[in-house]
């Protein structure tokens, strides 16, 4: 009886200190996932939690030094009509230590680095081009950069030179003289910024031709048709379009009035402002926002502009690019030789787009620069229409657009070194 009595109180004693165990165990923290399980030791987590609250801390304020740096001037434009434009990142470390180079928005990568023009689905503004043009200014000494003039409403024609002035052959690129077509003038910008990074298509062709390239002919029209008169600098300009363009078009103010903007400040559709059978055309008898083709050719300071700079270098070939339609316009009754070399340039720009070609003779719809270019200049001379459905062309479109036109200044190059 006493023998059994013994061996519960052993067996009591026994579970107690096996619990009293378990309870000082847990209490030493014994039971804590060791790194090797799915957790850490307190220790070490209160390690992860200060390091991941310095990284929150380094985050932030690298965030607030790119957002600093997306400061656009733009002049005239209020800030909450300010297109957002993300910063190219700085090279950054793989896990084993390389540098891993960090592309534009576009995810496209040049010869030499990053390329400079944004290219995700966003409005490409006037502000943003001179910020391009100025980095490209500053990294490629082929390339220079003045003012063709200054429009109504202060802004300047901008114009690149390539090459070589002195050469005999020279080739003219240009966007946006249609205020509602300006993602010409973002493709333009994109094909320069292609170019100048591939070194050796720079010293191929510059070495025989000088390029010139015009990329936003109507920067006042542009801005117009991308932010309404938010975007109009001057008082008098402002003025001028609510009291003259506005009063005299039926359909001022409603729907897309401004959006489908096509002419400049003055209310003159630029590409209809040459002398090139002007007299024929009849469109708007007023300032408009489109069709209205100005008291004489070349009576506004951007087709003033054009003229002059084509008149003073030899040119052998030009292109203007429009929206929208997916088509060549190459015939302006030209004969002879110079219709030979037009159709001959069109078709190889052809093959290349996918675009095919319009031998309509416009008499309906003249005086515009190609027009002028081939009539008076002998110029063999293209519009190339990018782009479907209607103008402003979607964004969404660009990347199908680029795909048809990243070819293309190879061809006019070629074409002008024959």
């Amino acid at each position: 009886m006493k023998r059994k009595k013994r061996e519960k109180m052993i067996i009591f004693w026994g579970i107690a200190a096996v619990v009293i165990t378990l309870v000082l165990c847990a209490g030493a923290g014994i039971f804590a996932v060791s790194e090797s399980g799915k957790g850490k030791p307190e220790e070490d987590i209160r390690t992860a939690q200060l390091q991941s609250d310095a990284h929150i801390k380094e985050t932030v304020a690298s965030s607030s030094m790119e957002e600093s740096k997306k400061g656009l001037a733009q002049a005239g434009v209020s800030e909450s009509n300010s297109s957002e434009r993300k910063e190219s990142e700085p090279a950054s470390e793989s896990a084993a230590g390389e540098v891993v180079s960090e592309t534009s928005g576009s995810g496209e990568q040049g010869a030499a680095g990053p390329l400079i023009v944004e290219t995700d689905p966003a409005v490409y503004t006037y502000e943003n081009m001179e910020q391009d043009l100025q980095q490209m200014k500053n990294m490629y000494e082929e390339m220079t950069v003045d003012s063709l003039g200054e429009t109504m409403d202060g802004r300047q024609i901008y114009h690149v030179l390539l090459g070589n002035p002195a050469s005999d052959r020279h080739v003219l690129i240009t966007g946006s003289i249609h205020a509602r077509e300006y993602m010409t003038t973002q493709l333009v910008m994109k094909q320069l910024d292609g170019f100048l990074k591939d070194q050796e298509a720079v010293n191929k062709y510059l070495g025989g031709i000088a390029v010139h390239v015009v990329p936003m002919i109507n920067p006042d029209g542009v801005s117009i048709s991308q932010f309404g008169l938010e975007a109009v600098r001057k008082d008098e300009t402002r003025s001028y379009i609510t009291d003259v363009i506005m009063k005299k078009d039926g359909s001022a103010g409603t729907g897309n009035y401004f959006k489908r903007w096509k002419a400049n400040a003055h209310g003159v559709d630029l590409n209809r402002n040459f002398d090139a059978l002007w007299d024929q055309y009849v469109g708007s008898g007023h300032p408009s926002s489109d069709h209205y083709k100005g008291e004489a050719p070349g009576s506004e300071p951007e087709a003033a502009a054009l003229i002059r700079l084509t008149e003073t270098y030899p040119f052998v070939r030009t292109v203007s690019y429009h929206t929208q339609g997916g088509v060549i316009y190459w015939y302006f009754g030209q004969t002879g030789k110079l219709k030979d070399d037009t159709e001959q340039f069109a078709k190889q720009v052809s093959a290349v787009t996918g675009y095919p070609l319009d031998a309509n003779y416009q008499k309906l719809d003249p005086a515009g620069y190609k027009d002028w270019a081939i009539s008076k200049k002998s110029i063999p001379s293209l519009t190339i229409e990018v782009g479907r459905e209607t103008s402003p062309v979607p964004p969404a479109q660009f990347g199908e657009i680029w795909n048809r036109n990243s070819g293309v200044w190879t061809v006019i190059f070629d074409s002008a070194m024959k």
